[in-house]
């Protein structure tokens, strides 16, 4: 509002929506404040806010734009508001459990809860269910291959991918594929000596591999996370899963090829080795290591750093994990005991890409696109997150000096499992952090339509070898109302939205000026050209592999 007065210096501003007789009391979105000290005065002060504001909030206080570390503030009233704004932060947040010795997660049993500044709404494209509609309520098993062959075929006439799978399901160089450039990147390993749960020994395969049993040629792919997971029940009938192990061998032509399957983890005469390119890709997904972790982290930045701080400004890609983990809680799709076993299993390792790529020996492997998409991702990613992180921490202590820092981190370790203290460190577990709530999130939850991947079983796995008929598979296949919910929920999840916005583009307010945005832009570039070798690398595939290309990794974990 113009004013011939001049106002002075401006270091908070306070907004209050009051309700007024006769009006609704609607919710205000504010996004800027824009102050000059008189008419005349041609300067400019920012006072962000880019929040709902209710009438029931009160005072909602404002400072202005400029970023910078707690002992950084030369004004009291600024140190002050600092720490009010945490104060009224962890009222708020606060920790709960989901998972006894897992990660904690945020005390809310509600997305409504979360309230209008911490949920959002996701345009996501509408479903083609009419098809589905005609097969929804069959309680029966498929009649036939060709049936469930062109079930898929129509519901999935618009996706690529659907067609490819439909024509190349039955082919190992497909099941390769799907192995490494599948959902679930993460099982595969190297090994050196043949695991002593598998009931395949060194004299079986050594006739044929014996060159590739002591170069380490051999793979295993291996489901362990799902053994002994409660299966759920569906149409009144116990339905189940297989924990399997998959002996691969990578052959001098490039080409990695399914040796043998044995479908449960414990080795016995009741569980015979087999092959079996159906049941072995049953779904599992890291829900832990993209979810979970970034949850951890959400809840920890919004109780520990002000929106001012520039760590809380670095990752925008935790702030929307809360509503969607809700509810994945609340519809059952995350299982309790998954997330213990993924917990348990989780090494700190494991998170640094380059050398989890190198330990499980992917890196030898040209078709594993993954792999090398994931690496260069890395890379460009490191050094953007590294020079964000030098625009405010000198040296080390600056890092040991920030107590909102300290205290995010301590929080991080109490309730979930990290710890650093020195630059260099911290660096390294930033990144981490945001490859995995993006990139790695985009490379297991966009690939998980996939129709040869059963979630789970309606009888349990054959126990004898040779015993299983074509008929006797279709007996295996979830029913047709069961594999059509199946369907529509992973359809739904695997689809970017509408109003996606690709890691690197930045709509707040900090990212629009100074040495930031050259950091932005730069990082843009480098992205932009790693989109464009993928691109050409693609055009030369018979199926492209798009879920690492930058221009398809979505800024946060929405879905």
């Amino acid at each position: 509002m113009p004013s011939n007065k001049e106002v002075g210096i401006v270091v908070l501003l306070k907004l209050r929506l009051e309700a007024q007789p006769g009006f609704l009391d609607l919710d205000w979105h504010c996004g800027d404040v824009h102050v000059r000290r008189s008419s005349e005065d041609p300067e400019v002060e920012v006072f962000p806010c880019h929040k709902w504001i209710r009438t029931a909030d009160g005072n909602v206080e404002l400072r202005n734009a400029k970023v910078c570390l707690k002992k950084k503030e030369t004004l009291a009233i600024l140190t002050n508001h600092r720490e009010r704004d945490l104060q009224q932060k962890q009222q708020f947040i606060k920790w709960g459990t989901f998972v006894v010795d897992g990660p904690h997660c945020v005390d809310m049993s509600s997305v409504t809860a979360l309230g209008p500044n911490f949920s959002y709404i996701c345009q996501r494209p509408v479903n083609n269910v009419h098809y589905i509609k005609s097969f929804i309520e069959r309680r029966t098993s498929w009649s036939s291959l060709q049936e469930l062959e062109t079930f898929f075929l129509f519901n999935g006439r618009e996706n690529t991918i659907a067609k490819y799978v439909q024509a190349h399901w039955q082919e190992d160089a497909f099941f390769e594929y799907q192995c490494l450039n599948g959902c679930n990147p993460l099982c595969v390993r190297q090994i050196r000596n043949l695991p002593p749960n598998l009931s395949v020994t060194s004299e079986m395969v050594r006739p044929f591999l014996p060159e590739e049993m002591e170069r380490g040629q051999r793979n295993i792919l291996d489901y362990e996370v799902l053994d002994q997971l409660p299966a759920n029940t569906v149409n009144d009938k116990q339905t189940y899963l297989a924990a399997s192990l998959c002996l691969l061998h990578y052959n001098r032509q490039g080409e990695l090829k399914p040796i043998a399957v044995q479908l449960q983890q414990a080795p016995g005469p009741q569980n015979p080795v087999l092959v079996a390119l159906v049941v072995s890709p049953s779904a599992t997904f890291p829900f832990l290591r993209t979810h979970l972790i970034g949850e951890v982290c959400c809840t920890a930045t919004l109780r520990q750093l002000p929106e001012i701080h520039p760590l809380h400004q670095l990752m925008p890609h935790i702030r929307s994990t809360l509503q969607i983990n809700i509810q994945a809680f609340l519809t059952r799709l995350v299982q309790y005991h998954c997330c213990l076993l993924e917990t348990q299993r989780l090494r700190y390792s494991s998170m640094c890409v380059p050398d989890d790529i190198r330990v499980r020996g992917l890196d030898a492997i040209p078709i594993c696109y993954y792999a090398q998409d994931a690496l260069g991702f890395w890379d460009a990613l490191h050094r953007f997150v590294a020079g964000w992180i030098r625009l405010y921490y000198c040296n080390d202590e600056d890092v040991q000096h920030d107590c909102e820092l300290q205290n995010w981190i301590r929080e991080i370790f109490t309730q979930g499992f990290l710890g650093l203290s020195a630059i260099g460190s911290f660096l390294c577990k930033m990144h981490k952090l945001i490859f995995s709530c993006s990139a790695l999130h985009a490379a297991v939850n966009f690939s998980q339509v996939c129709s040869n991947s059963p979630a789970a079983m309606s009888r349990p796995p054959s126990q004898t070898k040779g015993s299983v008929s074509e008929e006797d598979i279709f007996s295996f296949f979830p029913e047709v109302n069961s594999s059509c919910h199946v369907l529509s929920v992973l359809s739904l999840l695997s689809q970017p939205a509408i109003d996606f916005v690709p890691l690197c583009h930045y709509n707040e307010w900090y990212f629009s000026s100074g040495a930031t945005i050259k950091l932005v832009e730069e990082v843009r570039r480098e992205l932009k050209m790693i989109a464009k070798d993928i691109a050409d690398r693609n055009s030369q595939l018979e199926l492209p592999y798009t879920y690492l290309s930058p221009d398809h990794i979505e800024n946060s974990v929405t879905v």
